[in-house]
C-alpha cells in the first residue's frame, strides 16, 4: 500500500493520551491513529448503509400502507412487520 505523510495540529492532551494507549498496545503513534482512523471510516460507513435500509424500507412502508389503505397506528406496524419480514427472507 502506497503511503502519504500528512501533517495536523492535535491538543498536545490528546497527544499524549495517543501515546500513552499506543505505547500500552506496543504500536507506534501513526500506527494508532492510523487504525483509529480507519475504525471510524467503517463505523461511518455501516451507519450510512443503515439509514440508506431505513429510508428504503420506509418508502416500502408507505407504499404498501397506502395500497393497503391503512389507516391506524396499528396499520402502521402491522406493515412495518411485514416489510421487516419480507426483508429477512429476502436473498442477499
Amino acid at each position: 500500500m502506497s503511503t502519504q505523510t500528512i501533517n495536523i495540529s492535535l491538543p498536545k492532551e490528546l497527544v499524549q493520551k495517543v501515546d500513552s494507549v499506543a505505547k500500552a498496545e506496543f504500536a507506534s503513534r501513526s500506527d494508532y491513529i492510523r487504525q483509529a482512523l480507519v475504525s471510524k471510516l467503517r463505523a461511518d460507513k455501516v451507519q450510512a448503509d443503515g439509514w440508506n435500509l431505513l429510508e428504503a424500507l420506509s418508502e416500502e412502508i408507505a407504499q404498501n400502507a397506502e395500497k393497503e389503505n391503512y389507516k391506524t397506528d396499528d396499520d402502521f406496524v402491522r406493515a412495518t412487520k411485514e416489510v421487516r419480514a419480507e426483508a429477512l427472507t429476502k436473498p442477499k
